[in-house]
């Protein structure tokens, strides 16, 4: 199996190659280098599992299409383009909280390889994800839930009207059944 380790810092690709190993393989041997240069002190070292949606424009290529179906991966299709969902392993090993935000500096992204467009985007992905901090306020929400007087009132009596008609419990059969 084709594996694509990335490591990026500072918003920059410093390292991008192809091996020839199992995906969890190169992702304890990335663990055991970023080790290396952890600095326990002033860092955390985390390894997260997680998926990157590739895009790719219709038609796809027959040999990437073969390769997708190979390792059993979630393909959705969107108007013209077809979402691939590849399994990534994140390490950061040099990261900072500032204040609310909080900020990679260096990781590795290790996944599959497909072909060279899942090559670059994963590159893109670890070099957008050490670029700048990220704010970890309001990331449950995308967007504030905003609800009016008259909505917050209706849902209010929704809710006293659903507290009226709890279920009747049913009594028990007393009866025996025959044999």
């Amino acid at each position: 199996m084709s594996v694509l380790i990335v490591r990026a810092e500072e918003g920059k690709v410093v390292e991008s190659r192809v091996e020839d190993t199992k995906l969890e393989d190169a992702a304890r041997a990335a663990l055991l280098k970023a080790a290396e240069t952890w600095n326990p002190l002033t860092s955390d070292l985390t390894a997260v599992h997680g998926e990157l949606e590739l895009s790719y424009k219709l038609p796809i290529d027959p040999d990437l299409y073969d390769r997708v179906m190979e390792l059993n991966l979630e393909v959705m299709r969107e108007g013209n383009e077809v979402i691939v969902k590849l399994p990534v392993i994140v390490i950061s090993f040099d990261n900072e909280w500032l204040g609310d935000k909080y900020r990679d500096k260096k990781i590795y992204v290790v996944s599959h390889f497909l072909d060279e467009e899942s090559r670059r985007q994963v590159e893109e992905y670890a070099s957008e994800a050490t670029k700048e901090p990220k704010s970890l306020e309001g990331s449950v929400l995308p967007q504030e839930l905003e609800i009016s007087e008259e909505e917050m009132r209706r849902l209010e009596e929704g809710l006293e009207e659903a507290e009226e008609e709890k279920p009747r419990k049913r009594k028990k059969s007393t009866r025996k059944k025959s044999k």
